[in-house]
């Protein structure tokens, strides 16, 4: 029994580390997980991960991108462009192509929100970005983060107040 027992260790750890490496490169299983997980990549600079979330033309880009400007810079370059996010939201859009799925982003910054589109692609098994529509920016009234205290009134921001209207229920 004894003599058995290393090799029986020896195999559980094989098969432990073969199962880990299996899933390290594993695409996310819904279009939402996959958007989170690229810009999740792109803040911690991690551009492995996120080469790894994109497909087509849109990774050939991004490689060539990565090529000409350096790993390290392409890395410091990930991390800058996510630097200043607050949040972000994902929606999954109704008029994708099949096979592919839409979702539209908005993107929070301090000062300004930002909306693009992506188009992903089921690739074995699971979600990769094929395209990246060029992002809308929009100028909230309010910018992110200002106290309610310093928040205009009505009169300040010369907003008329809403008037209720009753809903008309009947058929």
């Amino acid at each position: 029994m004894k003599k058995w027992l290393p090799h029986l260790l020896l195999v559980v750890l094989l098969v432990g580390l073969a199962l880990t490496l299996r899933n390290r490169d594993r695409l996310p299983e819904t279009p939402e997980k996959s958007v989170t997980e690229f810009f999740t990549a792109a803040s911690e600079g991690d551009d492995r991960a996120y080469l790894r979330l994109a497909t087509g033309e849109l990774r050939k880009s991004l490689e060539q991108a990565r090529s000409e400007a350096g790993a390290e810079a392409f890395r410091q370059g990930l991390r800058r462009s996510a630097g200043g996010i607050k949040g972000f939201a994902v929606t999954r859009a109704d008029d994708a192509p099949a096979p592919l799925a839409a979702v539209d982003v908005e993107i929070v910054f301090a000062d300004r929100n930002e909306r693009q589109r992506m188009l992903l692609e089921p690739i074995r098994g699971g979600w990769a970005i094929a395209s990246i529509e060029q992002a809308e920016m929009i100028k909230p009234p309010i910018a992110y983060g200002t106290p309610v205290s310093e928040m205009p009134t009505a009169q300040e921001s010369q907003e008329q107040p809403v008037e209720a209207v009753e809903p008309n229920l009947e058929p």
